[in-house]
């Protein structure tokens, strides 16, 4: 059974589908499935700077369109990973039961470096133990540590930044909840 992650942002046309493509990249060939969506209402193509990035890292987004985030999606998904503590906190409004799987993507980069998944166990369930316990106010304010900067109206240097930033994030994410033998592999690159 596929591992949902649901990656989060405020329109879901740059950072969360970027995101979900270089994580269905790095996690290719296991059992980790990464999809998008945003706050806003949907219908929207990435920005042309975006899929510009976008096919220099040999992904092809220029069939996306962004989607607003809906309670299945939420209900559906093993981890919710947020751009940001403002959409953390807005997914949050809505379901506060999803606290233990509901992180931003840098928070959890951090938390999972501390807290691997151990080998076999339900991404949910672990979840829901292991992460139960932190603190809420995690999801205050706003903070360079735990947001990922909105490239929108960046020019394709700060797309190129941005990717980055979301790629070296996302190998540590995917790492952490794969196994000890796969974890090895990304670190080498692989």
């Amino acid at each position: 059974m596929p591992v949902r992650l649901l990656v989060v942002c405020r329109a879901n046309q740059c950072r969360s589908p970027l995101a979900a493509a270089i994580g269905n990249r790095l996690a290719a060939g296991s059992d980790l499935r990464f999809d998008s969506a945003g706050l806003l209402p949907g219908g929207h193509p990435m920005p042309r700077r975006g899929l510009k990035v976008a096919r220099e890292r040999g992904l092809d987004l220029r069939q996306h369109r962004s989607r607003e985030l809906r309670s299945a999606d939420i209900g559906a998904a093993d981890l919710v990973l947020a751009m940001s503590r403002g959409h953390a906190r807005e997914v949050l409004l809505d379901d506060p039961d999803l606290w233990p799987r509901l992180f931003t993507l840098k928070q959890f980069s951090r938390w999972v470096r501390a807290h691997p998944r151990p080998d076999g166990a339900d991404v949910r369930a672990w979840l829901e133990d292991a992460a139960a316990d932190r603190d809420r106010s995690e999801l205050l304010g706003s903070s360079p540590a735990d947001d990922v900067a909105d490239p929108v109206r960046a020019r394709v240097a700060g797309w190129r930044r941005t990717a980055d930033e979301l790629e070296a994030h996302l190998r540590v994410v995917v790492g952490g909840l794969l196994g000890s033998d796969a974890r090895r592999g990304l670190r080498a690159g692989r």
